[in-house]
């Protein structure tokens, strides 16, 4: 298909000149006669080719543009599956960090449904997801700061697992939710990346999901049980407060408040390209 496609390219312009040649063998018109009768054989041979290099001519056209035209609509396909797949990379670490910034009032058993709804609630509005609850507030980043992560703590009810991200999971303890769900989060991200960057994603969406994927704090969602086992072992214990081993600023490298915030950014633009090209 290719092949033809080049080869009618090529023709319209020699049909063309094999008219031009044509008219130059003989005369196209009779001196003596007027209108049609006029036209000698080689005018109208000439007028033949001239008419039939039209003809490709605008095939041609055509052929582009219907090429064009489905090189559009399948980019436009490509570009829709990659937005919806960037969307769900985004949704996953979001919700691992709701899921954190929810810890303290779902793996302990003192009123988390009252803990909850103050970590969820904002002004007048009533919660009714973790959606309600603002990563960057001064109130959740402090939460945050206080947050001890130890391995063995679990989900305790009474809680709402629809307002919990992954809230039905209580096998897993609350740490390996983090670190599992965040390492799914980054294949998630590197793999659209690598299926669609020459094909459906600008050089921004580009770099921020990159930026993601090489961020300092993902990595450290990803590490978590890891230091723990490193820190627990050099200390000899395995109390979280002993070994200050809190979610941010616990002396780990890309744990401090600063690499949160760094992250939510580079989230938040990525969002936002998202939004836009939709």
């Amino acid at each position: 298909m290719q092949l033809m496609s080049k080869l009618i390219g090529y023709i319209a312009p020699a049909i063309g000149f094999l008219a031009t040649v044509t008219g130059m063998l003989g005369p196209s018109r009779l001196p003596n006669e007027t209108g049609i009768s006029a036209i000698t054989p080689f005018g109208w041979t000439s007028a033949g080719i001239a008419a039939t290099s039209l003809c490709v001519a605008l095939f041609t056209v055509y052929r582009r543009e219907t090429d064009l035209a489905a090189a559009r609509a399948e980019l436009d396909r490509v570009r829709s599956v990659v937005f919806v797949e960037i969307g769900d990379a985004l949704t996953q670490l979001d919700n691992v960090l709701r899921y954190a910034a929810l810890m303290p009032f779902t793996t302990t058993p003192a009123v988390p449904a009252e803990g909850l709804e103050k970590a969820s609630n904002s002004g007048e509005h009533k919660p009714s997801r973790s959606r309600d609850i603002d990563l960057r507030s001064e109130e959740t980043i402090t939460r945050l700061e206080k947050l001890y992560l130890n391995p063995t703590a679990s989900l305790k009810g009474p809680y709402i697992p629809s307002v919990v991200p992954f809230g039905t999971d209580v096998v897993r303890p609350s740490m390996m939710v983090i670190v599992e769900e965040a390492s799914r989060a980054s294949r998630m991200f590197e793999t659209a990346v690598q299926k669609y960057a020459a094909k459906a994603m600008s050089v921004d969406m580009i770099e921020f999901a990159s930026a993601i994927v090489r961020s300092a704090f993902l990595k450290h969602l990803m590490s978590l049980r890891d230091n723990w086992e490193r820190r627990s072992a050099m200390e000899d214990s395995s109390n979280a407060r002993s070994l200050n081993f809190r979610f941010l600023n616990s002396g780990i490298t890309g744990g401090y408040t600063k690499d949160y915030l760094f992250l939510l950014d580079n989230m938040d633009h990525l969002q936002e390209l998202l939004n836009k090209a939709k």
